[in-house]
């Protein structure tokens, strides 16, 4: 049964963002005077910044931190997103479930403004009805399933009939959270063992060509 509405991830699920988020990582620790060793070794793409960068460096202090974060954001914001590209299939994808009839949202722990401007890149602006992010409603943070479940009380749709769509296994878990099917994605950052562990509800090792 083809979703009436999808939940996207976007690292590592619409689009390879890894060269340019690591570039500009590098650069700001080098900037900062830090060492770069346990951020090479144990950085991942997708869980929420903050709290991954107060364990990669503890021995900062939380201005500091919050001083690395906004270095890296505003080198990340302004680099044009050179390296980050759709992975193959996803804009046909897209393009088919909106053709479809499917409404299409962006759901991801990436910020705002650098999450806006890659879409805009693409040219997915019209594609998505809505982008959620972690600073996307006013108010203090929250999870990506609560994130889902507000998307799913303001549009009025079904969760049972909606899917979440991500690389990750805090993707297939908040999407279960939230009530919905769950897609997980093989091409992009979480590991495939992980991601069969967590059970999906489809496992897809590239775009389908239709949605079965």
């Amino acid at each position: 049964m083809k979703p009436d509405g999808c939940f996207f991830d976007l690292d590592g699920t619409l689009c390879d963002t890894a060269p340019d988020i690591f570039g500009c990582w590098l650069a700001a620790l080098k900037a900062a005077g830090l060492e770069t060793e346990r951020f090479r070794r144990d950085f991942r793409i997708g869980p929420p910044l903050e709290p991954m960068i107060a364990g990669l460096f503890p021995e900062l202090t939380e201005p500091e931190r919050e001083a690395l974060i906004a270095s890296f954001r505003e080198l990340y914001c302004t680099s044009g997103f050179p390296g980050t590209v759709p992975y193959p299939g996803i804009p046909a994808l897209l393009e088919r479930l909106r053709r479809d009839g499917t409404r299409l949202f962006l759901a991801t722990n990436k910020a705002l403004r650098a999450t806006r401007l890659i879409v805009e890149k693409q040219g997915w602006l019209p594609v998505f009805e809505q982008i959620h992010t972690p600073d996307s409603t006013p108010g203090p943070l929250c999870g990506k399933s609560e994130r889902l479940r507000r998307a799913l009380a303001e549009t009025g749709l079904d969760p049972a009939r909606c899917a979440m769509v991500g690389d990750t296994v805090p993707d297939i878990e908040a999407g279960r959270a939230a009530g919905m099917r769950t897609v997980a994605v093989t091409w992009g950052y979480g590991g495939a063992a992980e991601l069969a562990s967590a059970a999906p509800d489809r496992i897809w090792n590239a775009p389908p060509a239709e949605w079965t």
